[in-house]
């Protein structure tokens, strides 16, 4: 194999421990936090709910949206910034 390709394999390899990492990480920190949801497809995708509001949210990228609208967002402590209503 190449360099580039071992390079590429390499990169791949850490991006990958990371994402599971954060997922660990962002899903231990809601569970700290006393937030409760529901969680699909073994942890990767979980469902918050706050009011009449739905949030699906993807903790091994940070990424969660409320369900129904285009606006994006990051950070497991934006999320929990918002479910608090501090956001």
């Amino acid at each position: 194999m190449g360099d580039m390709a071992e390079g590429w394999d390499a990169w791949r390899e850490m991006k990958q421990a990371k994402r599971r990492s954060n997922l660990a990480y962002s899903t231990n920190k809601l569970v700290r936090e006393g937030l409760t949801f529901t969680s699909h497809n073994d942890g990767i995708h979980l469902v918050l709910t706050k009011g009449d509001k739905t949030i699906d949210y993807w903790p091994s990228t940070g990424l969660w949206w409320i369900r129904g609208t285009r606006n994006k967002r990051r950070g497991v402590d934006r999320l929990i910034a918002f479910m608090r209503g501090k956001l």
